[in-house]
């Protein structure tokens, strides 16, 4: 297909969105890259050995060398889209089961892993989501919220990439939804601080260059000098009015 290929062991990106495979295999997907007009996609190869879980020496030398997971992804507009494969047997072993997951004198009542998620409420399910993230996963520092979000749901037997029945999606999509809001409005206000606390520097600077009436784009040009990348770009508007309450302020002082 005329690609260049970039080998990673790492396709994870802050903003991307995983092919649907009933919409088509890797072919399929690889159509509407050449369709976006892209050259280049970045392969992902990770063969058994290479994945932290425990193997049985068994099995670890029936899968010596067997791929584990693929995933193909290729950015848009600092976007990725990523088309994402396993081996039935990487999926099985990633996945808690029944016997995993009931003490060895409990009867085994045999119920459905995710009659604990149909019977919880959205919020609580979203308060659980929230303190497994910062809890368990250290606040996602080392993850991409999808793939949090997704970790979070393994822990409570549902695996996202078969399917789950349609009441219960709904109700994880909303917690989803939930949570994110909930992360992102914490990210937003976390970086909105760091902004503010520039902002005697950015005056310093903009005063040395004898800016009387300072503008929103002289904001944004000392972020860029600065190299400050701004994730909310409405933080870029909340900073440029403390600013102007700055320069008021330091004014009604004179």
């Amino acid at each position: 297909m005329k690609l260049n290929v970039y080998y990673s062991i790492d396709v994870d990106i802050v903003i991307s969105f995983e092919w649907d495979k009933r919409m088509g295999n890797w072919k399929n997907f690889l159509d509407t890259c050449r369709a976006n007009n892209v050259h280049s996609i970045v392969l992902s190869v990770k063969r058994f050995q290479d994945e932290d879980i425990d193997l049985e020496y068994t099995q670890e030398k029936k899968l010596f060398n067997k791929i584990a997971e693929l995933d193909i992804m290729y950015i848009v507009n600092d976007v990725g889209y990523k088309y994402h494969e396993e081996a039935p047997e990487f999926t099985e072993l990633n996945t808690f089961s029944l016997d995993d997951l009931l003490e060895d004198t409990d009867e085994k009542k045999v119920l459905p892993l995710n009659k604990e998620v149909n019977e919880k409420s959205v919020d609580t399910l979203t308060q659980e989501m929230l303190k497994y993230i910062n809890d368990d996963l250290n606040g996602y520092a080392h993850y991409n919220m999808d793939d949090a979000i997704k970790s979070f749901w393994q822990y409570k037997g549902i695996n996202l990439d078969f399917w789950v029945e349609p009441e219960i999606k709904n109700k994880i999509d909303k917690v989803n939804k939930n949570v994110k809001k909930v992360i992102e409005k914490e990210d937003s206000k976390k970086e909105r601080q760091k902004l503010y606390n520039m902002i005697p520097d950015l005056l310093e600077k903009l005063f040395e260059k004898n800016k009387s009436n300072i503008t929103l784009d002289d904001v944004k040009d000392y972020l860029s000098e600065q190299n400050v990348k701004v994730k909310y770009k409405i933080n870029i508007t909340s900073l440029y009015r403390q600013v102007l309450k700055a320069v008021k302020l330091n004014n009604g002082k004179q």
